[in-house]
C-alpha cells in the first residue's frame, strides 16, 4: 500500500513552470543574439541546434532532478518488513461482544455467554501481575471504555456490569470493536501489545476479517475467544419481541484466522502458534495458553509444561516484530543524483556525435560507480558519516567513527585519511568545548596536509586561542589559515573582527592611561592651591599680630 506522510511536498512542485519559462525567454534572447552577431549561416545553425538541444535536455533533466527530491521529501512509501524490537512488560486489551447473541444461555453451568466470558477475563485478570489492561466493548461499534491501565479494581468494575444495553449501536460489529483496541496502544509503546478478544463470532457487517488484517500489519497478536456451543440456542433480539436461534460461529472465526495469518511476514517458529488464533473457551487450559503468551508476546506458545506455571510473572522483556512500511526516499534520492549529473554531459557533450557516445557513457559511469560499489567500508564512507553525525550534533556518535577511520588509516598507511580523521576528532572535541583535548588532535596534523585541512585546523586553533582571551595569538592563526587557503572565508572574516577588537583594546587601554595621568596632574594642581592658601593666610594673620603689638606698645608706653 503506497503512502504519503507529507502530502504538502508536492507544493514545491509549482515553481517548475515559471522556471522552464524564465528558461525559455532567456534562451530565445541569446539566440536572436547570437543571430545578430554572427549571421543565419548553416555552420551558426548547426551550432544553435545543438546548443539548443544541451540547454533542453539539461532543463529537462535538471526538472526531474526537482521532481525526485520532491518525491524524496515527500515520504513515500510502499512494503513492509518486519522489524524485531525489544518491549519491557505486556499490555492487553480485553474486547468483549455484548450484543444480544452473547444473552444465549449456553455458556455451560447454567450461564449465559456473556456472564461466562466475564467470569473468564476475571480469572485472567487475577493471574496477570503488572500487565496494564484496556477494555473495549464491541456492539454496534467499538468503545474504549477503560484505557490501559493496572488499577484492578476499575476493570472488575466495569465487567460486573456488562450488558447490550450499555451500547445503543444497533448489531454486531466485532471488527470495529478490534479497530478500538489497535488505537488504545500508544504509538512506539515500549510495551508488547495483546488483544483478546471474548466473542461468539455473530456479527452484522463483515468487517472482521479487515480489522485481523490490520493486526497483522501492526504486528499484534489478536487471540479470539470463542463463547457458547455448537448447538447454539435461543435469544431474545435487540426489539425485545423476536426470538432468534444463535450458535458460536465457530468455523467462521478459524477461517478469519487462518486468512489473515497468511498475510503475515513474520518467521514461524517450531512449537508456535500464529500470530492471529482462536481459542475455545471450555478447552483445556485455554486460560493457561493465554497467560503464557504474555512472557513472549510476538508468538504464542502452543504447547507448555507444568514446569513453566511459576514462569508467568518472570522476565518480561521480550522482542517482538513490528510491521513497518518501507521508506523509498532512497530510490528517488539516487534517481536526482543520476539526473544531476547527467545533466552536466548532456550540457557540455554532443550526444548526437558518434565520437562522443561511448565517451559519455564512460564518463557517466566513473561518476556514478562508487554510489553502487561497496564503499561504505572504505575511509571516506567512515569520513562522510562522521561528518554527518558531527553535523546532527550526535558527538559521540562522531567520535567513535573518526577514531575508526583513524585506526583504518594507520592500519592501512594512508596518511590523507589520517589528516581528515584528526581534523574530525578535533572539530568534534571543540564543539563539545574541549579544548585540550582539540588542540592535542591539531598538533597531530602533519604539516604537509592538504590546504584545506591546513587551514582548517589553523582556523579551529584560532577560536581555541580567541576563547582563552589570547587576542593576538589568534590573529596570527586566522592570519596562517589564510596564508594556507585564501579561500577560507570564515578566517579572513574573524582575522578582521580580532584585529578591530586588538585596535579597540589598545585604544582603550591609551585612552585610560591619559585619564589617570590627567587626574594625577589635577590632584597636584590643587594640592599647591591649598599649600598656596594655607601660606598667604598664615603670613596675614603674623603680620596682623605683629601690628597689634606695636600700637599696645605706645599706648602702655
Amino acid at each position: 500500500m503506497l503512502s504519503i506522510s507529507r502530502p504538502y511536498a508536492f507544493l514545491f512542485l509549482l515553481p517548475l513552470l515559471p522556471a522552464l519559462l524564465l528558461v525559455a525567454v532567456r534562451f530565445r534572447r541569446l539566440v536572436m543574439n547570437l543571430g545578430n552577431l554572427y549571421g543565419n549561416d548553416a555552420e551558426n545553425t548547426a551550432t544553435l541546434k545543438h546548443l539548443r538541444r544541451a540547454v533542453w535536455l539539461k532543463s529537462l533533466l535538471r526538472s526531474f532532478c526537482w521532481i525526485f527530491l520532491v518525491l524524496a521529501f515527500s515520504g513515500i512509501s510502499w512494503g513492509t518488513k518486519n522489524v524485531s524490537v525489544q518491549k519491557s512488560g505486556t499490555a492487553v486489551s480485553f474486547v468483549f461482544d455484548i450484543s444480544y447473541s452473547m444473552n444465549a444461555e449456553d455458556g455451560g453451568n447454567n450461564l449465559t455467554r456473556l456472564q461466562a466470558a466475564r467470569q473468564y477475563a476475571m480469572a485472567l485478570l487475577d493471574s496477570m501481575g503488572m500487565t496494564s489492561v484496556s477494555v473495549v466493548l464491541a456492539k454496534g461499534d467499538g468503545l474504549l471504555a477503560v484505557p490501559l491501565t493496572e488499577d484492578r479494581a476499575a476493570v472488575q468494575s466495569l465487567l460486573d456490569a456488562l450488558s447490550p444495553e450499555l451500547m445503543t449501536a444497533a448489531g454486531s460489529s466485532i471488527g470495529r470493536g478490534i479497530q478500538a483496541a489497535l488505537n488504545a496502544f500508544p504509538h512506539n509503546s515500549a510495551q508488547a501489545a495483546q488483544v483478546w478478544v471474548f466473542t461468539d463470532g455473530d456479527e452484522t457487517d463483515k468487517s472482521l476479517q479487515p480489522a485481523l488484517d490490520d493486526a497483522v500489519r501492526y504486528g499484534i497478536p489478536v487471540t479470539l475467544i470463542g463463547f457458547g456451543s455448537s448447538l447454539g440456542a435461543e435469544v431474545l433480539a435487540g426489539d425485545g419481541k423476536t426470538r432468534v436461534h444463535t450458535a458460536l460461529n465457530e468455523g467462521k472465526l478459524i477461517t478469519a484466522c487462518d486468512r489473515a495469518n497468511e498475510k503475515t511476514l513474520l518467521p514461524q517458529r517450531k512449537n508456535h502458534s500464529p500470530l492471529i488464533r482462536y481459542v475455545q473457551a471450555r478447552e483445556v487450559a485455554s486460560a493457561y495458553s493465554l497467560l503464557r503468551s504474555l512472557k513472549n508476546p510476538s508468538h504464542h506458545p502452543a504447547k507448555s509444561s507444568d514446569s513453566d506455571t511459576g514462569e508467568l510473572a518472570a522476565d518480561t522483556t521480550t522482542y517482538a516484530y513490528e510491521t513497518q512500511q518501507i521508506d523509498r526516499h532512497g530510490i528517488f534520492l539516487l534517481l536526482a543524483l543520476i539526473c544531476f549529473v547527467t545533466s552536466f554531459i548532456a550540457g557540455e557533450v554532443d550526444l548526437t556525435a558518434a565520437r562522443f557516445r561511448h565517451g559519455s557513457s564512460a564518463i557517466l559511469l566513473v561518476m556514478l560507480l562508487p554510489f553502487f560499489s561497496s564503499c561504505t567500508a572504505g575511509g571516506s564512507a567512515s569520513i562522510l558519516k562522521g561528518a554527518w553525525a558531527w553535523y546532527q550534533k550526535r558527538y559521540h556518535e562522531a567520535t567513535a567513527v573518526f577514531l575508526h577511520a583513524d585506526s583504518m588509516a594507520q592500519a592501512g598507511q594512508d596518511a590523507e585519511l589520517e589528516q581528515y580523521a584528526l581534523f574530525g576528532l578535533s572539530a568534534t572535541y571543540l564543539a563539545q568545548e574541549e579544548y585540550e583535548a582539540s588542540l592535542t588532535r591539531l598538533n597531530q596534523i602533519a604539516p604537509d596536509a592538504p590546504p584545506q585541512i591546513l587551514s582548517a585546523a589553523f582556523y579551529n586553533e584560532g577560536i581555541i586561542a580567541h576563547h582563552r582571551g589570547e587576542n593576538q595569538r589568534a590573529i596570527d592563526l586566522f592570519k596562517k589559515a589564510v596564508l594556507a587557503d585564501a579561500d577560507n572565508i570564515n578566517a579572513k572574516i574573524n582575522l578582521e573582527l580580532c584585529q578591530t577588537e586588538e585596535a579597540m583594546r589598545q585604544a582603550q587601554g591609551a585612552e585610560k592611561e591619559m585619564q589617570q595621568a590627567s587626574e594625577s596632574r589635577d590632584d597636584s594642581a590643587l594640592q599647591k592651591g591649598v599649600f598656596t592658601l594655607i601660606k598667604e593666610k598664615e603670613q596675614n594673620q603674623w603680620k596682623k599680630v605683629q601690628s597689634n603689638k606695636k600700637d599696645d606698645g605706645i599706648l602702655d608706653y
